[in-house]
C-alpha cells in the first residue's frame, strides 16, 4: 500500500488509460474496490470513460478543469488525507472507511461536478422546468455553472443506462453516492434527506466538499495560458487569475492544511481585501469540522500570510494589466472580488440564523467591500460594461 500512496499524479495531458490506472491504484480506489458490489469495477470504468467523452467533446472552454486531471487531483488528496495523530494507530482517512463508505465517496467524487461538462437542459430534473430557458441567463457558462448540480442524476443515468448498469444505478449504495455528491452545492445546515440521518454519511458528504473546496492551487489550471490564449468573460479570467494566488498544493497533513499566498507584481496594499477574501475561502473548510470529526478527519489551518498582503510575488502574474477590464489595482481588486463565495466576502445577507451560528464559530475577517459596492451599483444593477468602466475609472478608494 506504501508504493500505492507514493505514485506521482498522472501528466496533465492525462489519458483515459492514465487516469483510470491512477484512480483504480490510489489508496481510495484499492479501498473502494474490496467493496463487495458486483458491478463497482465494470461501473467506474465506464463512468471513467463517458466523463472523458465528455471532456473531450462538450467542456466549455470558459471553465477551469473539471475532467480527469481535476478528478485524480480530488483522489490523490483524499487517498493522502493524513488524521490528526492519536493512539488508534491509523493515518490517513482512508483507513477509517469502510469498502462501502469508500465506494461511496470514490463515486461522489467522480460525479460531483459531471454536470459542468454538460449543457442540455434535458437532464434537469421534471420539477426544474424554471431552470430549462437557457435565454433568461446572461451566458450559457452561467447557466452550466448555476445548474450542474440539478443536472447530475439524470446525466449520469442517461450516460450510463445503456451499458447495462441498470441494477447498479438503482442500488442503495450508488443512490447515497449521488446523495453525498449533490451535496457539495450547499452548506451542511442545508442538507436534506434520509442520507443526513447517518453521521457517518454526513462525513463523506464534507470530505467530498473541503476537497474541492481545496482544489484552489495554482496546479489547478495553467493561470498564465489561459489568460494570454483562451477567450472568456471577466469572471471566467477572475477565476483563472485566482488559482494563482495560492502557489502550493494543499494537502492536509496530520490534520491540518498549510496555505501560501503570493501576489501579482505590481501590486500593494490596494490587493488587501482580495487577500482577505481568500483566507475566508479556506476557513469556511472549518465549517464542515463536525461533520468531518463522524469519521476523525477534523482539519486545523495555517494562513501565510494571516494577515494582509503577500510578501512574495509570483512572476508569471506579471501580464496582469493586458486583460480586458483588469487595467488597474482597483480594477483587478474588483474582478477578484466578483469570483468569490458570499461568505467569503463576509456578505451574510439572507442568511438563516442557523447559518449565522455556524458562522460566528469560524471567525472570518472583515473584508472591504467599499470598491466592490461602488461598482456594482448602490441602487440598481449595473451591466458589465459599467461595472467594468468604473472599477477601471475609480481612483478615491
Amino acid at each position: 500500500m506504501k508504493s500505492a500512496q507514493s505514485r506521482p499524479l498522472p501528466d496533465p495531458e492525462i489519458s483515459l488509460r492514465d487516469a483510470r490506472d491512477f484512480i483504480f491504484g490510489s489508496l481510495l480506489g484499492r479501498r473502494a474496490l474490496c467493496c463487495p458490489e458486483i458491478d463497482l469495477r465494470l461501473f467506474l470504468h465506464d463512468l471513467l470513460d463517458a466523463i472523458y467523452r465528455l471532456v473531450r467533446s462538450c467542456h466549455l472552454p470558459e471553465f477551469t478543469d473539471h475532467g480527469l486531471p481535476h478528478l485524480c487531483s480530488l483522489v490523490d488528496r483524499i487517498s493522502r488525507w493524513e488524521l490528526r495523530p492519536d493512539d488508534s494507530g491509523r493515518i490517513h482517512l482512508w483507513q477509517e472507511l469502510s469498502p462501502d463508505e469508500a465506494a461511496i465517496l470514490l463515486i461522489a467524487t467522480l460525479i460531483h461536478d459531471i454536470g459542468m461538462l454538460s449543457q442540455n437542459p434535458i437532464n434537469l430534473p421534471d420539477d426544474a422546468s424554471h431552470l430549462k430557458s437557457k435565454s433568461l441567463w446572461p451566458d450559457i457558462a452561467t447557466w452550466v455553472r448555476k445548474t450542474h448540480v440539478d443536472r447530475l442524476e439524470k446525466l449520469v443515468c442517461r450516460l450510463l443506462r445503456h451499458a447495462e448498469h441498470d441494477a447498479f444505478l438503482d442500488s442503495a449504495l450508488y443512490r447515497t453516492a449521488v446523495e453525498v455528491a449533490k451535496s457539495h452545492q450547499s452548506w451542511h445546515w442545508e442538507w436534506e434527506g434520509e442520507w443526513t440521518d447517518t453521521p457517518r454519511y454526513r462525513g463523506l458528504a464534507a470530505v467530498v466538499a473541503v476537497a474541492d473546496l481545496l482544489d484552489e492551487d495554482s496546479a489547478r489550471c495553467d493561470t498564465t495560458t489561459l489568460l494570454e490564449h483562451r477567450e472568456g468573460t471577466q469572471l471566467n479570467r477572475a477565476h483563472w487569475l485566482r488559482h494563482g494566488l495560492t502557489s502550493n498544493r494543499i494537502l492536509v497533513v496530520n490534520g491540518r492544511i498549510h496555505v501560501e499566498m503570493v501576489r501579482p507584481p505590481g501590486t500593494e496594499d490596494s490587493l488587501r481585501p482580495v487577500f482577505s477574501a481568500l483566507r475566508n475561502h479556506f476557513k469556511l473548510v472549518q465549517l464542515y469540522n463536525s461533520d468531518l470529526s463522524s469519521i476523525g478527519a477534523g482539519i486545523e489551518i495555517d494562513l501565510i500570510p494571516s494577515t494582509g498582503v503577500p510578501i512574495l510575488v509570483e512572476p508569471s502574474l506579471a501580464g496582469w494589466r493586458e486583460i480586458g477590464g483588469f487595467a488597474t489595482e482597483n480594477a483587478l481588486c474588483y474582478q477578484l472580488l466578483r469570483s468569490f463565495l458570499d461568505l467569503a466576502l463576509k456578505n451574510f445577507r439572507g442568511c438563516s440564523p442557523k447559518a449565522l451560528e455556524e458562522l460566528k464559530k469560524i471567525s472570518l475577517e472583515d473584508v472591504d467591500l467599499r470598491l466592490f459596492y461602488v461598482c456594482e451599483g448602490a441602487f440598481e444593477p449595473r451591466t458589465e460594461f459599467e461595472r467594468t468602466f468604473t472599477a477601471i475609472a475609480e481612483t478615491d478608494l
